[in-house]
């Protein structure tokens, strides 16, 4: 089980750089989505981005079983390999920190403009958004 709060005050400054400005845990984002009458993109989802008044909020599951991130990853690798077959980025997410920021800033580019609504442009804005944050040179 990952516990997603531990790894909030990074996600927080993630946030604030694509003007996300509040970062919330619930323990079950679908629970959470239906009390909230919001629609989740994936059964599988592990963060939301949603409205809040005039800013942006991001809802993040706080317990994540490694299952549900792994088979964000595997998509990931399944989707990537339609677009490039010889390098595959989920190898480059090994460890539970990049994997977490990875879904952080794929949700960051649903609400992105000219990015959301293609799985494999969102994909590839959050693995570009990671390298200019420095996370694949440590």
């Amino acid at each position: 089980m990952i516990l997603a709060e531990d790894y909030g005050s990074l996600l927080q400054d993630i946030g604030t750089e694509y003007f996300i400005w509040n970062v919330k845990f619930v323990p079950d984002l679908l629970s959470w989505g239906k009390k909230q009458n919001v629609d989740l993109h994936e059964p599988h989802q592990l963060m939301k981005t949603v409205p809040e008044g005039d800013t942006m909020t991001m809802v993040i599951q706080s317990e994540i079983p490694e299952r549900m991130l792994d088979n964000v990853i595997t998509n990931l690798s399944v989707r990537w390999s339609l677009k490039d077959n010889v390098s595959d980025p989920s190898k480059i997410l090994n460890s539970e920190k990049k994997r977490l920021v990875f879904v952080f800033l794929k949700e960051c580019a649903r609400t992105t403009k000219n990015v959301c609504g293609d799985k494999l442009i969102e994909d590839a804005w959050a693995i570009e958004a990671m390298e200019k944050l420095g996370f694949f040179r440590e």
